[in-house]
């Protein structure tokens, strides 16, 4: 008979301590970051571009500019001239202007889509996981649309290296920007 009352007794303390305990107050995560990670100007800016997708392998180059109309433009070919994709972003809005057929899915096209969003417009829900001086790691949704962006090379507050990878796709973006000439 102790044997019982002594359990009832743990249960009847067990319950008095979860039930006088404060409920947990989840607070947004303070790293969350609204900047965009590029700033697209009025001029091209031209990133070397490699693209990995599942078997295909693409490098070529990235041109970004910003369009009187506050439309940005989001161009990507091969250095041989292959279009791999043309976007256009305007506000929230995305539009894909053309698009490779291996990449012309619609789950892709929305991560695409997000992760541009993510990079030219003001970055939501993205937590900063590790940052310094020269690197910082950003980490934005879950699951199969989880993307980890990789910054590094800061000029003027703006990475010069971008490394986008999702992880549970055979996806990878990475990005580095050309010098502009000085005559």
């Amino acid at each position: 008979m102790k044997p019982n009352f002594l359990l009832a007794n743990l249960v009847c303390v067990l319950c008095l301590l979860t039930s006088c305990a404060s409920p947990k107050v989840v607070e947004r995560d303070a790293s969350v970051h609204s900047a965009p990670i590029i700033h697209a100007q009025e001029f091209s800016q031209k990133y070397n571009m490699q693209l990995d997708f599942m078997k295909h392998h693409f490098s070529g180059m990235l041109i970004v500019r910003e369009l009187p109309d506050n439309e940005i433009r989001i161009l990507a070919s091969t250095y041989f001239g292959l279009s791999l994709f043309d976007f256009s972003l305007r506000n929230e809005e995305f539009h894909v202007n053309s698009c490779i057929e291996p990449m012309k899915k619609k789950k892709i096209l929305r991560l695409l889509e997000t992760d541009f969003k993510n990079l030219f417009l003001n970055g939501k829900n993205i937590r900063i996981k590790k940052k310094n001086s020269t690197f910082e790691k950003r980490v934005t949704g879950s699951g199969f649309g989880k993307s980890v962006f990789y910054l590094s090379e800061f000029v003027s507050g703006y990475p010069e290296q971008i490394k986008i990878k999702h992880p549970w796709l055979r996806l990878s973006i990475q990005l580095d920007k050309l010098k502009e000439k000085q005559d």
